[in-house]
């Protein structure tokens, strides 16, 4: 049942999930409005599908909703909702079986980097190309990978918090974060390497050269 009286929006999110213990949907939809972007954004890089995102999204929560009465406050409600969305991508990464993959777009923009680069289109433009490079790798990563690089890197989560997201020890956590790390930039460079190839391939055949000849 939705609260009939003026709501108040400076109320913490504990607060606001207490109020939706009690049904107050008002609440829920305050919380969704605060943490909408970055859940979806993660989720996003996790699932690379924006169809899947928003899906995993709205589930995610329903949730919350549901659960809202099982929050003792043992955690932050950020590191408590991380860790829904977190076990709501992976349970759709399992769910898809037999779908094909689905590709990540050629360009991903996110308001941030618009926002911050606005005044020079130009490098607003190299920022959007290397972020789609960094997603389209991501994609190749395992899941535990990307969620643990998502959640350090991007999201700016301290080992702390990650360590109660993810139920790792802080020591096995810095050990997976490296390597998972290592593993992004093994695949940036295959990508490099890649585009690379291609462009001098392009180059020799548009003057009329096999690769390899000098004739």
């Amino acid at each position: 049942m939705t609260s009939g009286f003026a709501y108040d929006f400076g109320l913490s999110n504990e607060e606001l999930l207490g109020r939706c213990k009690e049904k107050d949907e008002a609440a829920l939809r305050e919380l969704l409005r605060r943490h909408e972007r970055p859940v979806y954004s993660m989720l996003y890089r996790m699932l690379g599908s924006h169809e899947d995102a928003e899906e995993a999204l709205a589930d995610v929560f329903v949730k919350v909703w549901r659960s809202a009465g099982s929050f003792r406050g043992a955690s932050k409600f950020t590191t408590w909702l991380y860790r829904i969305a977190g076990n709501t991508a992976k349970d759709k990464l399992r769910s898809r079986r037999a779908r094909p993959e689905v590709a990540v777009e050629d360009e991903i923009i996110t308001e941030v980097l618009v926002s911050h680069s606005a005044a020079d289109p130009e490098q607003a433009a190299v920022q959007a190309d290397e972020v789609a490079r960094i997603e389209l790798a991501m994609q190749n990563l395992s899941y535990e990978d990307r969620l643990l690089v998502s959640l350090y890197h991007i999201e700016e989560r301290s080992m702390e918090e990650i360590a109660e997201i993810t139920g790792h020890s802080r020591g096995n956590l810095k050990v997976k974060l490296f390597r998972a790390r290592q593993r992004l930039r093994k695949l940036l460079g295959e990508m490099d390497q890649e585009t690379s190839d291609e462009m001098q391939s392009g180059t020799t055949e548009s003057i009329g050269l096999q690769p390899g000849t000098s004739e």
